[in-house]
């Protein structure tokens, strides 16, 4: 395993001690543990825009057709005014 000197802000080294102690993990545990959601993260992005951009729109359009125009189930309403 390799290491990295990182340097942190007080502030923001503080929050995360805060946080590995409130999680029970070390310091290093929870960093690696945030990198490692944030390359996940980065990786899932990267994925859906390949899948988008092999996408037939057309076909989503014919398929979206088929499903009857109906009043949504109490509960599933969208806001326009993106409160819920």
């Amino acid at each position: 395993m390799n290491s990295y000197l990182l340097q942190l802000p007080d502030e923001l080294l503080n929050e995360i001690k805060h946080l590995a102690e409130e999680n029970q993990v070390s310091l290093d545990r929870w960093l690696l543990s945030a990198i490692t959601e944030k390359i996940e993260a980065h990786r899932t992005v990267h994925l859906l825009e390949r899948y988008a951009k092999q996408a037939d729109y057309s076909r989503f359009d014919q398929i979206l057709d088929k499903i009857p125009n109906a009043e949504p189930l109490p509960g599933d309403e969208l806001s326009m005014n993106n409160e819920q």
